[in-house]
């Protein structure tokens, strides 16, 4: 295994939730601590409420992204950086085309929870 990559789209490593496509860009990569990728909604919407098993942090690419955490929205637009704490409860929403790039830790949250 290389210790730098590219890492290209791959469909097997997307998800949803709801209006919103994940793309777990460096699950495939093998680091351990850190992983990213990008979030896009397809659809206008909001996602259900979330409680982050992870630190997480959000960079608006283009659109605009508001999070609801505990009756308060924080709107986020193009060019903004946002932090998640862990166990944070929050709802996603933006408009359509609205994309992030995220990072969080640990990397391996989604296998820790199965």
């Amino acid at each position: 295994m290389t210790a730098v990559r590219n890492l290209p789209f791959d469909a097997e490593f997307t998800a949803r939730n709801g209006p919103a496509a994940i793309d777990r860009r460096s699950k495939p990569s093998g680091l351990t601590e850190l992983s990213a990728g990008f979030l896009e909604f397809t659809e206008t919407g909001a996602t259900e409420p979330w409680t982050l098993p992870y630190e997480e942090v959000l960079y608006v690419i283009e659109g605009e992204l508001t999070l609801t955490h505990e009756g308060t929205d924080i709107v986020a637009k193009t060019g903004d950086l946002v932090t998640l704490e862990k166990g944070a409860t929050v709802v996603y929403a933006g408009t359509q085309g609205t994309r992030l790039l995220f990072s969080l830790v640990p990397a391996n949250w989604l296998e820790s929870q199965e």
